[in-house]
């Protein structure tokens, strides 16, 4: 198209033309602010995934330290009755071990105390004086009571008398094991005093009491009383 000439016309510079797009309507436009709310979203999902894994794994955790803990409760109070158990099973034997060794221990305990008493018996009877004072007055077989009973094997094989050895029994209260005690401690008497009277004191081997005896000199044999109606006599 050629040119006007018009002198209007050239006052005005031409005009381009543009293309214009024509979007429907309702069409959204992606703008930087539009990126910017995205970016954020997904932000925000992450974090809630991972609170969401963390609350999980803390649940978990818990879960598996009850469990652990209930067992241990549960193996303890298991080991426990186990225990107790065994305990109870075992002791009717305890007792019955322990009262087996109570009984060997006083079985052992008085033949410990049979054996020192005759050995202490024995040495006295080693140390007994072989004379008195008066040896010359004292009969060999001198006139005992009609009650009286041998306590030991020398007044049992009717001995001579008159050395402190032979001893008898003079009431059905006193012992044989008895007369042999007064008479140990009447000759460790005699030993330390020289005194053929006086006031000892015995142990019985059977009660194991100790008592009070008082012993006198007749010229033939010396009678010792006390305790429980014990007679004794030592010539």
């Amino acid at each position: 198209m050629a040119d006007s000439s018009d002198p209007e016309t050239r006052r005005f510079p031409a005009v381009r033309a543009e293309s214009h797009t024509v979007e429907p309507a309702g069409t959204v436009r992606n703008s930087g602010n539009g990126g910017n709310n995205s970016n954020g979203g997904v932000i925000a999902l992450v974090l809630v995934l991972l609170a969401i894994i963390v609350v999980a794994g803390i649940w978990l955790v818990s879960s598996l330290g009850g469990s652990s803990s209930d067992n241990s409760e549960r193996s303890a109070t298991s080991s426990q009755a186990s225990d107790t158990s065994a305990v109870e099973t075992q002791e009717p034997p305890t007792t019955e071990t322990t009262s087996e060794v109570a009984t060997q221990a006083t079985s052992t305990s008085e033949t410990a105390s049979e054996t020192a008493s005759e050995t202490a018996t024995e040495s006295t009877t080693e140390e007994a004086p072989t004379s008195t004072p008066a040896d010359s007055a004292r009969p060999v077989q001198p006139n005992l009571p009609a009650g009286a009973t041998p306590a030991n094997d020398a007044a049992s094989s009717n001995a001579n008398a008159g050395n402190l050895n032979n001893v008898y029994t003079g009431s059905q209260a006193t012992s044989p094991e008895f007369a042999r005690a007064v008479r140990d401690a009447f000759v460790n008497h005699y030993l330390n005093t020289q005194e053929l009277s006086g006031q000892i004191s015995a142990v019985s081997p059977v009660t194991r009491t100790s008592y009070t005896m008082n012993c006198a000199d007749n010229g033939e044999y010396v009678t010792c009383t006390g305790g429980n109606n014990a007679v004794v006599y030592i010539s």
